[in-house]
């Protein structure tokens, strides 16, 4: 499912602030990508979670409009990305594609909840690691 037309061009007009803040106020991240063609760096404000379903720590980037979301191909393409989160630099590796479902079992109940309110059907996941 695409973005609707609408939230393409809130985005536009609003993540420039949320970029400002989101890195900053949890659970608000910056996801710092890098274009699967053009190569241009890009900055991009979005929602993630920390989970450790078994002995490792792995983040959570809901995927609220899908996998095609360019930010989600771009990471998807690469493997690795990074992110910042409470002033504070992370690596996420080995990113793959999970089923909600599976993903918010994972989680805490406020965020586990959330997303299944929200009716999220994809997760991005990938190992936790401090930059």
């Amino acid at each position: 499912m695409a973005a609707p037309e609408i939230v393409v061009q809130a985005g536009k007009v609003l993540n420039p602030w949320m970029l400002r803040i989101a890195g900053h106020v949890p659970p608000w991240v910056v996801l710092h990508h890098v274009g699967r063609r053009s190569g241009k760096e890009y900055a991009t404000p979005l929602v993630a979670f920390a989970a450790q379903p078994q002995e490792q720590v792995v983040a959570v980037l809901p995927l609220p409009w899908g996998p095609g979301t360019d930010w989600a191909r771009n990471t998807m393409s690469s493997g690795t990305v990074r992110l910042t989160r409470g002033g504070d630099e992370f690596e996420v590796r080995d990113v793959r594609l999970v089923p909600a479902a599976e993903a918010v079992g994972w989680l805490a109940p406020v965020p586990a909840r959330a997303l299944s309110t929200v009716g999220v059907k994809e997760c991005l996941v990938g190992t936790l690691h401090r930059a």
